[in-house]
């Protein structure tokens, strides 16, 4: 028996690095797993991951910075599995861009898809939660945004964001049992990946060094693991939190 048994958990982005291991992680725990994203190729791949431990899935194709998208995403994937217990808000599509050079599409393509796709998810899973008992929101912040740093303007003002929705959410839709956090990781994906790939052996070191448990984190067995016990009898009564997922990188959340 999986502490998730029964529950209903939708992840964005779950075509590939965190959202992939996180759907992988609520899977494995016994949740019945929502896959969105844009392209389909990814989302089976994912699929397939779950459906070899055992697990149950469905896949809705969709761009959450369209809201009429994500109406129909969330109503698809409530017609398959079942109201959402867990929404997992892990999609953003931006460019690394600094403050002088950032330019107005990159910034509304960046605040579109991570501000108002996590709000369009939210919204839209909101009736069934608030119907059958509650749920839990994870929204997906960043150290970047956190502590101001400069080298991804976009993304950082996005990350800060979703984080105080996260808190809104968790003040206003409290008293309906849902809870809502955000979760800030550094994890193996495929773009960290090529990054470190292009390393030098000092980069890496210095990278590392930085970090004071000395390893990447592991999109499943780390961030995933939290989702998953945040999703269960232990996570009811927090919320409003901001948890770093980094190995210690991030000192403080300003």
């Amino acid at each position: 028996m999986g502490e998730l048994d029964g529950k209903i958990a939708l992840v964005t982005g779950a075509g590939q690095g965190i959202g992939q291991g996180i759907a992988l992680a609520l899977a494995k725990a016994g949740a019945s797993v929502g896959l969105v994203g844009r392209r389909r190729e990814p989302l089976e791949e994912t699929a397939a991951l779950i459906h070899a431990v055992g697990g149950k899935t469905a896949i809705a194709l969709a761009d959450v910075a369209v809201r009429a998208e994500v109406d129909a995403a969330v109503a698809h994937i409530e017609k398959e599995l079942g109201p959402v217990w867990s929404l997992v808000n892990n999609a953003i599509a931006t460019e690394r861009q600094t403050l002088e050079n950032v330019t107005d599409e990159n910034m509304d393509r960046t605040i579109r898809s991570g501000i108002y796709g996590s709000l369009y998810m939210m919204q839209a899973c909101f009736a069934g939660m608030k119907a059958n008992g509650g749920g839990r929101i994870f929204n997906f912040g960043s150290g970047t945004g956190t502590m101001g740093l400069t080298h991804n303007v976009a993304y950082s003002i996005a990350k800060e964001g979703v984080r105080s929705l996260a808190k809104v959410a968790a003040s206003d839709w409290g008293k309906y049992n849902i809870t809502a956090n955000t979760i800030c990781p550094i994890a193996s994906t495929p773009l960290y990946d090529s990054m470190w790939a292009r390393a030098t052996e000092a980069e890496k070191a210095a990278h590392l060094a930085e970090i004071p448990l000395r390893r990447i984190g592991d999109s499943e067995k780390d961030v995933g693991a939290l989702v998953v016990f945040l999703s269960g009898p232990g996570g009811g009564y927090i919320t409003s939190r901001t948890f770093h997922v980094d190995g210690g990188k991030c000192y403080y959340d300003r």
